[in-house]
C-alpha cells in the first residue's frame, strides 16, 4: 500500500515548528537538535526516524576569509541562534578558540536563504550542505571546516512528528515510514549509476547524489550515540535546556516499533 505525500517548503525552523504543532503538516524533516528547544518551549514533538547517517555541512565563508580565526568580528548566518545547526557551528568555533563574543549570529533562514545572504554580502560565513556548498566554492567562496570531518558522530536529519499525528495512531505515518524504508533499502542496494540517474531525473545534481550515497543510513532507527552527541555539545556550550532531556526523551519508538540503536 502506497502513500500520497504533499511537500511543503518552509522558510525557517520556527516556521516548521509552528506548522508541526498546529497540525498544518504531519511530519517534518529537520535537524534533530531543534527538538531540544522546541520541546523546552512547550512543544511535544518526537523523532520517528533518521533519514541520513550524518548531515554533510561545510562552514563556507566569503573569499577574503583565510581561516576560522579570520571569523573574529564576523557576522555568521544561521537559521536560529540557539538551535539546529547553530549549535554545531558554535561547537566548531569553540574548538578553534573562538568564544561567543568573537562573532555575531544572525538569523536569516534556511540553507537557501543563508546561501543568498552569503552571496549578497550580508553575512560573512555560514553552514551549507550539498549542492550549495559545492556551488559556493565553485564561485570563489572558501570552505573553512567540515562538520562531517570534525564531528563524525553528528546525527543526520530526522523525521519529526507532531503530537496530533502521534496520538492519532493512524496508518498514514506508518505507510510513510514504510515508503521511506523501501527507499532506504533501494539506496543501499542500487549501483552508483542507478542512484545518479534517479537523482538527475528528480532534478538533483551530481553533488546532491554523491551526498545521498555518502550518508545512506543503515537503519531508519536513530542512533543513541548521535542524540547523545547533540546533548554533549550543548552541555559544553552551556546551552542545555532545563529540565535536561535524555536521548530517549526525543524519540518515539512506537511507529517503527524499535528502540534506539546504540
Amino acid at each position: 500500500m502506497g502513500v500520497d505525500v504533499e511537500t511543503v517548503l518552509v522558510e525557517s525552523s520556527t516556521d516548521q515548528r509552528d506548522r508541526l504543532l498546529s497540525g498544518n503538516v504531519d511530519v517534518g524533516v529537520t535537524a534533530m537538535d531543534n527538538l531540544l528547544v522546541w520541546n523546552a518551549d512547550g512543544g511535544d514533538l518526537r523523532i520517528v526516524a533518521q533519514v541520513e547517517s550524518t548531515t554533510p555541512l561545510e562552514l563556507v565563508a566569503r573569499p577574503s576569509v583565510t581561516g576560522v580565526q579570520g571569523l573574529r568580528g564576523a557576522v555568521l548566518g544561521v537559521d536560529a541562534v540557539n538551535n539546529g545547526f547553530a549549535v554545531v557551528l558554535r561547537y566548531l568555533l569553540t574548538r578553534r578558540g573562538l568564544s561567543a563574543a568573537d562573532y555575531t549570529l544572525l538569523p536569516v533562514g534556511g540553507v537557501r536563504e543563508r546561501w543568498e545572504a552569503l552571496r549578497a554580502g550580508s553575512i560573512d560565513a555560514t553552514l551549507l550542505g550539498p549542492p550549495l556548498d559545492e556551488q559556493a566554492t565553485g564561485e570563489g567562496f572558501v570552505s573553512l571546516a567540515s562538520v562531517q570531518a570534525e564531528v563524525p558522530d553528528f546525527p543526520g536529519q530526522g523525521v519529526v512528528a507532531g503530537p496530533g499525528v502521534l496520538k492519532a495512531h493512524g496508518d498514514g505515518l506508518l505507510r510513510y515510514l514504510a515508503a521511506l524504508e523501501a527507499a532506504r533499502q533501494w539506496l543501499c542496494d542500487a549501483s552508483h549509476g542507478q542512484v545518479m540517474d534517479l537523482m538527475a531525473k528528480g532534478g538533483h545534481g551530481p553533488a546532491s547524489a554523491r551526498a545521498a550515497l555518502r550518508t545512506r543510513p543503515e537503519s531508519l532507527v536513530p542512533a543513541r550515540a548521535g542524540l547523545e552527541r547533540i546533548l554533549s555539545m550543548r552541555d559544553g556550550l552551556g546551552l542545555l535546556p532545563q529540565p535536561v532531556p535524555g536521548a530517549g526523551d526525543l524519540y518515539a519508538d512506537g511507529p517503527l516499533g524499535v528502540e534506539l540503536r546504540p
